[in-house]
């Protein structure tokens, strides 16, 4: 083959043709045939020229004639015509390009091969899933809860509404998401946190769930804060960086803030509540900095009853302490609701006539006060009754002497009553007794020495409910029992309060100084606020 060398002017680079599927076998060698393989693979090559018969005028037969570009050859063309130098046939080596076409046919291929096979079976729940779902997320209940039963054991389909479609809807569902796959322009301009329709999901189970507070100027998407797959157990808290996605960033709470306005112009929302750290830039308690105040109707002084010198002694013998009325509930973390007979009664025994104290006035309602009233001479005798007289005509006789007594003091019937319910004097008339001179106590501290009481269009006695609040910080979680170690008066200055409007709320730099990096409590949004709670209000007596 040494002979068959190509011509001067073949152009070896120019021949190889990377654009093309194929190239001669005997490129590498420098000796590629010109005509080269063609599409299939297959060798082009036949022999150095083609003869060319040549028909002179008076001549049946003709003669060959060699068409070799370098010159004929000495030993010229076979005698059918063929040439005498054939050139021996290469196997064709594909190019770069097509090897790499081959490559990625074979990879899609198995791709999609593997994908149907994945997708296909009982076990592409487990395949396409990013992780363990949460256990509230992953029992039985939540499967009663569901939309519907799954024919995979992941059941996906409760949240994602393509998730028990099979390939075709999974395809589908992508391409009519919004923003669509091919939507670039869109999918570049997508905000963080933006809702989603899995968030509809969300509804499901969480109906009206509020997701936050009705004056921020956009929701976030449920999935923003809580990160489901993350493994078993409860979902995995939020961060503060997601509480500082709008916490943080000043737009967004004056966006809120302006959003918030009521009718007369006021924020009622703080103007100042870009929050990233509570100790540093946490906003101050919204009780203090728009000086709220407690509108409940009883009357209550705190101070006098920790510190005065005529508050009696406990049973104990001990003072009268913040935990006597401010009773933990079976959890520990909050407190029970307030009951007169439980925090009051101790010393406002509700007794009228010193000469019987074991019998007192019914508390709660004014109807029953004033049956009560007018029924005297019945309670007396059966108080005389549960008191060991067992005879009627005795019950009867100490009925009589006691309503006599009492009516020679204070006097019956409706001025009477008027008394019980109007006075709210707690001292009685000046008295001097040897060289001592002092106002007495009052023979009975009406209804309105702690109630509102007013009278109806008939003059009777109307009692207002008196309406206690539990919770004064909104949406935030504080439990009482990891701070028992604390004295009270520590965080609330009740010592000093002497109005019932008093709202005894430590201020925030108290909270900041066991809350804090330097103070060594977790200061996380997450340690003292739910996102999710509202204001919860209830009556107490």
């Amino acid at each position: 083959m040494s002979d068959h060398l190509p011509a001067p002017d073949f152009d070896a680079q120019s021949y190889e043709r990377p654009n093309q599927k194929w190239i001669c076998g005997h490129a590498c060698e420098g000796k590629a045939c010109r005509l080269g393989p063609d599409n299939n693979g297959h060798c082009g090559a036949t022999s150095e020229c083609a003869p060319v018969l040549e028909t002179k005028p008076g001549e049946t037969k003709g003669r060959w004639r060699c068409t070799r570009p370098s010159g004929a050859c000495e030993s010229g063309q076979l005698p059918d015509g063929k040439c005498c130098r054939p050139i021996a046939r290469c196997a064709p080596i594909p190019t770069l390009r097509t090897r790499r076409g081959r490559l990625t046919r074979w990879v899609v291929g198995a791709t999609v091969a593997i994908l149907l096979i994945a997708f296909g079976g009982p076990w592409r729940g487990r395949f396409i899933n990013p992780g363990a779902l949460s256990t509230p997320h992953s029992g039985d209940a939540f499967k009663r809860l569901s939309a519907g039963q799954s024919r995979f054991d992941q059941n996906c389909e409760a949240c994602h509404t393509a998730g028990d479609s099979g390939p075709s809807g999974l395809v589908t569902a992508a391409f009519q998401s919004s923003p669509g796959p091919f939507e670039i322009e869109k999918l570049a301009r997508l905000n963080i946190g933006d809702m989603t329709a899995l968030d509809g999901s969300c509804q499901k189970c969480h109906a009206n769930h509020l997701l936050h507070q009705p004056g921020v100027s956009r929701n976030l998407s449920c999935s923003f804060c809580h990160r489901e797959h993350r493994g078993p157990g409860r979902m995995v808290a939020s961060t503060d960086s997601n509480c500082a996605f709008c916490h943080g960033d000043a737009d967004a709470i004056l966006s809120a803030t302006d959003k918030s306005r009521d009718t007369k112009g006021a924020a009622a929302l703080p103007v100042h509540a870009v929050a990233r750290n509570f100790a540093s830039d946490h906003p101050e308690f919204r009780v203090h900095t728009q000086k709220l105040r407690d509108t409940n109707t009883l009357k209550f002084n705190h101070a006098l009853h920790l510190t005065g010198e005529t508050i009696p002694k406990l049973k104990s013998g001990e003072k009268l302490s913040c935990g006597f009325c401010h009773q933990a509930d079976a959890g520990g973390r909050h407190f029970r609701p307030f009951k007169f007979e439980n925090q009051c009664q101790i010393c406002h025994s509700l007794q009228f006539d010193p000469e019987t104290p074991g019998l007192t006035l019914p508390h709660g309602n004014p109807d029953f006060v004033s049956a009560f009233l007018h029924s005297l001479p019945r309670q007396y005798a059966d108080f005389a009754g549960r008191s060991g007289v067992t005879r009627a005509a005795e019950q009867s006789q100490f009925a009589q002497e006691r309503l006599q007594r009492l009516q020679a003091r204070v006097g019956l019937g409706e001025d009477f009553e008027k008394r019980v319910f109007f006075s709210n004097a707690s001292t009685g008339p000046d008295r001097q007794v040897g060289g001592v001179r002092g106002r007495t106590p009052a023979l009975y501290p009406g209804c309105a020495y702690c109630h509102e009481v007013k009278p109806d269009a008939v003059g009777k006695a109307q009692i207002t409910r008196p309406m206690m609040t539990e919770r004064w910080l909104a949406g935030v979680e504080f439990n009482h029992l990891k701070h028992s170690g604390i004295a009270c008066v520590k965080c609330h200055q009740a010592g000093k309060s002497r109005e019932t409007s008093d709202i005894i709320l430590p201020a925030k730099q108290t909270c900041a100084a066991c809350h804090s990096r330097s103070g060594g409590v977790a200061d996380s949004c997450a340690t003292c606020n739910t996102y999710h709670a509202g204001r919860r209000e209830t009556a107490g007596r």
